[in-house]
C-alpha cells in the first residue's frame, strides 16, 4: 500500500513518516507546492498526509474525493479555524484534547485525539557528562506589539484584560481565558487589536477561542516565561537558548538558538534539569519538546498539563510544578539528589521508547481512518 506525504510543513514530520514506513506502508514524499490531483492519480495512493492541517491541500483532496490525513502537532495553529476543516475528506488528528473536542463539534467523526511521540532516531543510550545545572531551549514569545500598543481600549477593558492575564500567569492546569471573555470585551478586542482570523465571517462563534489562544495566550506565555526565567536566574545558574531578543534577564547565560536535533539533544543530555514552559494555547496536551527531552535521556521539569498524568507518572518519568515556589523547590531538590534525578530521566526515556513511538501513532491513525466505522 502506498500513500503520499506532502512535506515541508512540520518540524516533526520525518518521525511520523518513518512510523508509517515501519508499519509497512510505502510513503512517497512531495513538496507541498507540487501537490496536484494528477500526482495523486499517478500511483493511486491510499491517502494524502501532512504533519499539519493545510486548508489548500484539503480543498484539492475534497474536490477529488481523496482521503486527507493530517496531524496537528503544534499550537497555536490558525488553520483549525479555516472553513475547510469541515470538508468530509478530512481525518484530523490533534495532540491537544481541548482543541480536538472543539473541532469535533464542527466535524463529528472526523477529528481524533492523538498525543505526540518520539522518533526512534532521537534515542541515545551513551553516557554524557552534565555540565549545565538548568537550561531552557525555546522562544520567549515576544512580538505582541499589536496588543501592547492598542490605545483604543476603554479604561475598564484594559484593566479587566490586564488583571485576567496576570491571573492566568499564576494558574497552571486550568485555562480561564476563554470563559472569562464576555461579549463587550470581545468587541473591544476585535475593534482594537488587528487579527486576520477575526475579520472573516467564518469566525462567528469562534471569536473567544481565537482571542484566548492567539492574542491573550501569546501575551500570557510571554509574561510567564520572562517571569519564571528571571526568578530562576536569580537563584540558579541557567542557560537560555533562543532566537529572541533578551531584555530584563541579566542573570542568565544567553546562547544562540539551536537549529538541529543533534544540537538540541546535546543540550538536553548535558543539562541536569531541562525546563519546559508550555505555550498557553496548549490547554491540555503534552507538547513535542517534552517527548524530545525525554527521548534524548534528559530530565524534564515542566508546568503541569492535564494530559501528563494520563501518559506518564509524575515523579517517576518526569517532574511538574504548579506555581513558582514549587518550581524553585524542585530545581533545588533535584540538583541535590542526583541519583533520583538520573533514575527519573532513564525511566522517562524508557517510557517514551515503549509507549510513545511514532510507529504506534502511525498505526493508530491508519487503523482509525480505515476501520469499518469510517
Amino acid at each position: 500500500m502506498k500513500a503520499l506525504a506532502c512535506v515541508g510543513m512540520g518540524k516533526t514530520e520525518l518521525g511520523i513518516l518513518e512510523g508509517f514506513r515501519s508499519a509497512g506502508l510505502e510513503i512517497d514524499e512531495i513538496c507541498v507546492s507540487d501537490f496536484t490531483v494528477d500526482k495523486w492519480k499517478e500511483d493511486e495512493y491510499l491517502f494524502v498526509f501532512t504533519a499539519v492541517f493545510s486548508p489548500e491541500i484539503s480543498a484539492v483532496c475534497q474536490n477529488a474525493l481523496i482521503p486527507y490525513l493530517s496531524y496537528i502537532m503544534e499550537l497555536p495553529d490558525e488553520a483549525v479555524y479555516h472553513p475547510s476543516v469541515k470538508n468530509p475528506c478530512n481525518f484530523i488528528f490533534c495532540f491537544d484534547r481541548d482543541v480536538c473536542e472543539g473541532l469535533q463539534q464542527v466535524i463529528p467523526g472526523r477529528c481524533f485525539h492523538l498525543p505526540l511521540g518520539a522518533d526512534s532516531s532521537w534515542f541515545s543510550e551513551s553516557a554524557i557528562e552534565k555540565n549545565m545545572d538548568v537550561s531552557f531551549v525555546g522562544s520567549l514569545c515576544e512580538g505582541n506589539e499589536a496588543y501592547d500598543k492598542a490605545d483604543g481600549f476603554s479604561e475598564y477593558a484594559r484593566g479587566y484584560l490586564d488583571a485576567l492575564i496576570k491571573t492566568q500567569v499564576r494558574i497552571y492546569g486550568y485555562n480561564l481565558l476563554e470563559t472569562a471573555l464576555n461579549k463587550d470585551i470581545v468587541k473591544e478586542i476585535k475593534r482594537n487589536v488587528p487579527c486576520e482570523l477575526l475579520q472573516g465571517g467564518e469566525a462567528v462563534g469562534l471569536e473567544r477561542s481565537i482571542i484566548a489562544r492567539h492574542i491573550l495566550g501569546n501575551k500570557v506565555t510571554e509574561l510567564e516565561r520572562h517571569q519564571l526565567l528571571h526568578t530562576v536566574s536569580r537563584n540558579f545558574e541557567i542557560h537560555l537558548y533562543t532566537a529572541d531578543e533578551v531584555s530584563g534577564l541579566p542573570d542568565l547565560h544567553f546562547h544562540k538558538p539551536v537549529t538541529s536535533w543533534e544540537e538540541r539533544a546535546k543540550i538536553y543530555r548535558t543539562s541536569r534539569i531541562n525546563l519546559h514552559f508550555t505555550h498557553r494555547s496548549v490547554t491540555s496536551g503534552i507538547p513535542q519538546e517534552i517527548f524530545e527531552i525525554m527521548a534524548a535521556g534528559g530530565f524534564v521539569l515542566t508546568n503541569f498539563q492535564p494530559e501528563i498524568p494520563e501518559n506518564f507518572v509524575i515523579g517517576e518519568h518526569l517532574e511538574t510544578f504548579v506555581n513558582e515556589k514549587e518550581l524553585l523547590d524542585k530545581i533545588a531538590y533535584y540538583l541535590e539528589h542526583e541519583e533520583e534525578r538520573v533514575q527519573i530521566a532513564k525511566a522517562g526515556q524508557q517510557a517514551v521508547k515503549e509507549y510513545h513511538s511514532y510507529l504506534s501513532r502511525a498505526v493508530t491513525m491508519f487503523n482509525t481512518v480505515f476501520s469499518d466505522d469510517n
